[in-house]
């Protein structure tokens, strides 16, 4: 695209190849038009390197939040929350204890998970799931 100011430099250059005469009321009224467009091509040109500007930027933070999208949603735009699979007991099949005696965090796979077994913690080898009347200190056989 042919930048406002060029246009207005081939005006004048027209102008003074008319000679046209700047003491006529006429050539007044042209050189106040020239000068004029002039001061509007340069506004003009200004602006055209600003929204140049803008649009670089624009298309660079376009593509950071395409990669910020490509890094927290799926392919289907569903959210990827890592910090909920470990939260939530249901998405990964794991069951998630704390023994009561030693504070060791225990996992437990959901569907193997049996509560009439015994559960020794792989820490302190006290039950984790003992009953209230039990200290853990028996064997449990029995009953």
């Amino acid at each position: 695209m042919e930048r406002m100011s060029e246009k207005v430099a081939y005006l004048k250059g027209l102008a003074e190849g008319l000679n046209v005469d700047a003491q006529s009321d006429q050539g007044k009224l042209t050189m106040a038009i020239l000068s004029a467009l002039e001061a509007f091509a340069a506004q003009c040109d200004a602006q055209e390197e600003r929204l140049d500007e803008l649009e670089q930027f624009v298309g660079e933070i376009d593509q950071d939040v395409e990669e910020l999208e490509c890094a927290l949603f799926d392919e289907d735009g569903d959210e990827l929350d890592e910090d909920e699979d470990e939260d939530d007991d249901g998405d990964d099949g794991m069951i998630e204890y704390e023994c009561p005696h030693c504070g060791t965090v225990v996992f437990f796979d959901e569907e193997a998970f049996d509560m009439e077994e015994e559960h020794l913690c792989p820490n302190c080898h006290r039950k984790i799931f003992a009953e209230d009347d039990e200290d853990g200190g028996d064997d449990g056989d029995g009953e």
